[in-house]
């Protein structure tokens, strides 16, 4: 099962997840046109997409998706904010089989209707994917992980040094995204002893730091890869 982010900050989000057989996209969070062009499979191929909350960078195309034919998953908070009519409701702990993959939505926590991350398995070869962006924490556990897909989106640190940044904005950060030390302490709660890959998501210009995030998971989470996923 393969993972390809083709966008990932606040400027938009989209993740192509694949079986080689079955392929689903993670978030609409780009215009139809920038999503053709970085992708590297048709649209028209997508078996399905898979949207985690109603903001733009998340679910900017979502509906052009539906209109093209590509069904659209989310939460029904999510389908209301964006007055989505042609959306397929899943709940949370609800799964869902597309082709060879098995999708599982959870709970997240976000400044949105009703936020959701997925685990995603293949049948085939049963590597699981714990994919969650745009959420201050997390609270479920998975076994058998073989990828991690996660919010890590800024240091304490460094977003308190901004100081043209208003403490309202900060305080909304601090409430609605995921710190490094925060997605540091939830990972060492899972089982990784089958993790090859840790792909670090939504990454801020501003108050995160790509050297410095990349050497300290390295050094917390040795033998394993980790992978930042640029804008």
């Amino acid at each position: 099962m393969t993972f390809i982010s083709l966008a990932s900050s606040s400027k938009g989000n989209a993740y192509l997840v694949s079986s080689g057989s079955t392929t689903i996209l993670l978030e609409a969070g780009l215009s139809m046109k920038e999503l053709r062009r970085r992708s590297p499979v048709q649209i028209s191929s997508l078996n399905a997409v898979f949207i985690t909350h109603e903001h733009m960078d998340h679910a900017k195309c979502a509906k052009k998706l539906c209109d093209v034919g590509v069904p659209a998953y989310m939460s029904e908070g999510t389908a209301i904010a964006l007055d989505l009519e042609d959306a397929n409701i899943i709940d949370s702990h609800e799964s869902v089989e597309i082709g060879t993959l098995k999708i599982t939505a959870f709970d997240t926590y976000h400044n949105t209707a009703q936020p959701f991350g997925y685990a995603i398995e293949d049948a085939n070869t049963k590597e699981r994917l714990l994919f969650a962006v745009d959420t201050v924490n997390l609270n479920v556990r998975w076994s058998g992980l073989t990828q991690v897909a996660i919010e890590c989106n800024y240091a304490d640190e460094l977003l308190g040094r901004l100081s043209r940044l208003p403490d309202k904005v900060k305080e909304r950060i601090r409430r609605s995204h995921m710190e490094i030390e925060t997605a540091i302490k939830y990972l060492h709660k899972l089982d990784l002893r089958n993790v090859r890959t840790i792909y670090l998501l939504h990454m801020s210009s501003s108050s995160g730091d790509a050297g410095r995030f990349l050497d300290r998971f390295e050094r917390e989470f040795p033998g394993i890869n980790i992978h930042i996923c640029a804008e």
